[in-house]
């Protein structure tokens, strides 16, 4: 049986296949696929001129189907961006909060920017790279870059796949750009890979948090109480502020976590009616996972303080103010911030993420698995490697602190050998 024999076209214009019957497939290259790999057409001829013939024909219905954008008016980076949006907004594929975020970074990452303002089709993988370096010489942080790359990238992927874009030049230089970033980003020896409190801070914390009047009796921090419900369940802002009485099983010791709420724009269209400009949105988890966690005695005990300053029935919110509201991430930020000012850190320590990291910390130095801790906290298990966990220790070497990575599967719980260092130790290499 004879074998089909390949041969370059004239002036490397193409490749032709002799087949067995003795017809042709003519074949060329027609540029790349929107996942970076070279795109090909072929037709088949009884001879090698029918296949030129029917290839040019071809190729000419391919640019007359390419050149039926339906682009209406919209003809800009940052307009594609935009109807990318609001393709996501109709189809329900972002919660409230990613929108918003969604709209920041378009605003103030593409459209105030030179490239937001060309052309779709006359961009370039250069035009993308350069876009990239302009942002990295705003010194904005890594993270912004990175999510100012993956709106480029979405957007221009979406219209290839609706037939709008022949390709997608941000695709094509993606990868380099993540190492470049993830080199601006690297860690020096002295950096903690990931910021948690040591343990004496934890104690320190919570001395502060819970810091009672002398007068009345009552707690200086009014939400004091919640910081600590944080440290000791790992959960998210959005977790806590969103938990009901009817939540917690006091008599197992269970709480059940379905939901999460976040301050969003007030997209109302009757601004007439509501004229806040953020409301409350509860929605899933962000993982869209619930789960059911069993509490520690120090998260029940949290649980027990609330109960005590605001009882509520079943329906009623766990967390919130002494006027009955519901507390915000941003309010419990600002009274975070206030305890802070009063612990003797070592280290800047702000925002309320730090008790997730902390808490995920701890169970790993207990000798949790990882699969484990990322079930409970309700995250990936390798975000909660990347992100939560601690694997570097601050420790006194000489007079200095030193991030030390633990000799492996030497996972201590005294805190001596762990090498915290005492608070307010000015020696500090971070």
């Amino acid at each position: 049986m004879p074998e089909e024999k390949n041969k370059r076209g004239a002036r490397g214009n193409g490749t032709f296949i002799e087949r067995e019957d003795g017809s042709y497939i003519y074949r060329k290259s027609q540029g790349l696929n929107p996942n970076g790999k070279r795109k090909y057409i072929s037709v088949v001829g009884k001879t090698k001129a029918v296949c030129v013939k029917r290839m040019k024909e071809k190729e000419e219905r391919l640019k007359r189907v390419s050149g039926m954008v339906s682009l209406c008016d919209i003809d800009t980076v940052g307009e594609l961006c935009q109807r990318h949006l609001e393709y996501q907004v109709q189809n329900r594929e972002l919660k409230p909060k990613s929108i918003d975020r969604r709209e920041d970074t378009i605003r103030n990452q593409i459209e105030k920017y030179p490239l937001g303002q060309m052309q779709i089709q006359a961009v370039t993988p250069a035009d993308i790279d350069n876009h990239i370096n302009t942002l990295i010489s705003t010194n904005l942080s890594v993270s912004t870059i990175k999510k100012s790359l993956d709106v480029l990238n979405a957007a221009y992927e979406w219209a290839v796949v609706r037939a709008e874009l022949a390709y997608n030049p941000v695709l094509q230089i993606k990868r380099s750009i993540q190492k470049r970033l993830s080199k601006i980003c690297a860690k020096d020896a002295g950096d903690a890979d990931v910021i948690v409190l040591s343990q004496e801070e934890e104690e320190l914390f919570l001395v502060e948090a819970l810091r009672k009047n002398e007068n009345n009796g009552r707690y200086k921090y009014a939400a004091g109480i919640y910081g600590a419900l944080l440290l000791h369940t790992g959960i998210r802002t959005g977790e806590m502020i969103s938990l009901r009485w009817k939540d917690y099983d006091a008599k197992n010791k269970l709480l059940t976590i379905n939901k999460s709420t976040s301050m969003t724009r007030n997209r109302s269209s009757d601004n007439n009616v509501d004229s806040r400009k953020y409301i409350a949105v509860q929605g899933t988890t962000k993982n869209q996972k619930a789960r059911v966690i069993r509490l520690s005695e120090e998260a029940v005990n949290d649980l027990k303080r609330i109960s005590e300053v605001n009882p509520g029935k079943s329906d009623e919110l766990i967390c919130r103010t002494k006027t009955g509201k519901q507390y915000t991430a941003t309010m419990l930020e600002h009274c975070m911030g206030t305890i802070y000012k009063h612990v003797p850190f070592r280290t800047k320590v702000s925002g309320l993420h730090i008790f997730r990291r902390t808490f995920a910390t701890r169970m790993y130095e207990a000798g949790a698995d990882t699969k484990e801790i990322a079930a409970y906290i309700g995250d990936l298990e390798s975000t909660t490697m990347q992100y939560y966990i601690a694997a570097r220790k601050k420790m006194v070497v000489g007079n200095v602190v030193r991030q030390v990575v633990p000799l492996p599967g030497s996972r201590q719980t005294d805190k001596n050998e762990k090498g915290d260092v005492p608070a307010g130790n000015k020696n500090t290499s971070e």
